[in-house]
């Protein structure tokens, strides 16, 4: 048993090494000038200079006037003008888009795919398998596939370059998933306390804000992270409904990065550093309210 426990604990410890390692390169990345961040291996250590925030300064504080670092020996090389390229300016608007966004898609499957769930789980209603099962089929179609429909669909309702258009498509694309896991879920939930709220003389609305959402709160956090962490990184719709740089979310952003003529290593890394902090600090955040025991039961039944 010893063996096995240590040959467990290997593997994941090597897999954890190998989904932190790229993260933490792009840190690090972000922290070193870019002549060291070029260099080839054996050339040169790295921080020979020592650490430099002028990167993260020159992202989050360009908008404000702040100028590029004159004394990075890369920009004396290369030549500063292409820096326009990257359009540094637009990082903190498209951060923002993708916040607000992940956040409205967030709320909105918590409300609508709470109350499928309910009425799918405490309710006896015709044609309610089969409803169940389109639901779950609805999401069995590649997102792809849906591009021109969708497209038109945004287009002929005049929402083409608003925010309000992406949203509503995510809120389509993960609501499935919310609803089926949740589904599953308040199954597991015995009904004995509804039942008695219904017995007492509450309505099935009252029942359901009072006591169905108060157990399910790990349920409810599930769907929330998983909703606002897949439209935080939606990237197809987000790429050719919002065409505007003003609407740009950060997928989009960063995808721009990767296809510029010119790459600045050290503000790429940077740049996505600080794309990952929001979803960071909202998974260590809500991670102290999730019972891990009750999703993993919910998936198992």
């Amino acid at each position: 048993m010893e063996g096995r426990t240590l040959v467990y604990y290997g593997v994941s410890d090597l897999v954890l090494v190998f989904i932190l390692f790229p993260i933490l390169l792009m840190v690090v990345g972000g922290f070193m000038p870019e002549t060291e961040l070029r260099s080839n291996p054996g050339e040169r250590l790295w921080f020979v200079h020592g650490p430099t925030t002028a990167y993260y300064q020159y992202i989050l504080l360009s908008p404000f006037g702040f100028g590029f670092p004159s004394n990075d020996p890369y920009v004396t090389e290369a030549g500063f003008p292409f820096l326009s390229i990257l359009n540094v300016q637009y990082f903190l608007p498209s951060l923002l888009n993708s916040v607000v966004v992940a956040a409205a898609v967030a709320v909105l499957n918590l409300l609508l795919a709470s109350l499928a769930a309910f009425a799918f789980t405490r309710t006896n209603f015709r044609g309610r398998t089969g409803l169940f099962i389109f639901v779950l089929v609805s999401r069995l179609l590649p997102p792809v596939v849906l591009a021109i429909p969708y497209f038109i669909l945004i287009q002929s309702l005049g929402l083409l370059n608003n925010l309000g258009a992406v949203i509503l498509i995510d809120t389509v694309l993960t609501l499935p998933f919310s609803i089926w896991y949740l589904v599953l879920y308040l199954r597991t939930i015995p009904v004995e306390m509804e039942e008695a709220s219904l017995v007492d003389g509450a309505s099935l609305m009252q029942t359901f804000w009072h006591i169905t959402l108060r157990i399910s709160g790990s349920g409810l956090l599930a769907i929330t992270l998983f909703s606002f962490l897949l439209s935080y990184n939606e990237f197809l719709f987000a790429r050719f409904l919002l065409g505007r740089p003003e609407f740009t979310t950060v997928p989009v952003y960063v995808g721009s990065l990767a296809t510029s003529l010119v790459v600045y290593w050290a503000i790429i890394h940077a740049v996505l550093a600080l794309t990952i902090l929001p979803m960071a600090v909202l998974v260590l955040f809500f991670k102290k309210y999730i019972n891990i025991t009750e999703l993993a039961g919910a998936i198992k039944r």
